[in-house]
């Protein structure tokens, strides 16, 4: 992992911004669409052990092919942060990290319409980018602290299902 000379919050508000500033109406015409998608970010894996529930987000602007099929283009945010300690006899680890993940994906979505409901799976990739600081502590007779910032970027796989929940100026309603 490498230094980043600027903040990943930096970019992620950035792109935020312009993402509210582009008007919706251009990619709200159909067959296009806008999604916004927020959620948690709960990491399962024994590498994270210690690591808390975070925030989850996303934009995803979509083209519908027919009624069954979309695909979408997303830029997200999620994070997690904590702290790991192992023990032992003569030493003591302490680690803490607070990462931030960026992901830009490209999915395809097979959707089933069902009277006022559609139901949804996708599946796609993009590209991860991660960065946090992080902080390493040691003790074995000496003292090792170590600080920095580090950050990555890493292809990874999405998979998901749904039911979405649609807005429409005069009422909310799952359609």
């Amino acid at each position: 992992m490498k230094s980043s000379p600027i903040g990943i919050k930096s970019v992620v508000m950035v792109v935020l911004v312009l993402t509210f500033l582009i008007p919706t109406n251009v990619f709200a015409q159909p067959p296009f669409y806008v999604a916004f998608k927020a959620g948690i970010y709960s990491p399962q894996s024994s590498d994270f052990d210690g690591s808390d529930t975070g925030f989850n987000g996303e934009f995803a602007f979509g083209y519908r092919f027919n009624p069954n099929i979309a695909a979408e283009f997303g830029i997200g945010y999620f994070n997690t942060e904590g702290e790991a300690t192992a023990m032992g006899t003569t030493f003591e680890i302490r680690e803490k990290f607070d990462i931030d993940v960026v992901p830009l994906t490209l999915t395809l979505k097979a959707i089933l319409p069902y009277k006022k409901w559609e139901f949804f799976g996708l599946g796609g990739g993009g590209v991860y980018i991660v960065s946090g600081p992080y902080d390493y502590y040691y003790y074995d007779d000496y003292y090792y602290d170590y600080d920095y910032d580090d950050y990555d970027a890493v292809l990874g796989g999405l998979f998901g299902r749904g039911t979405p929940l649609q807005y429409n100026t005069s009422n909310v309603c799952w359609c």
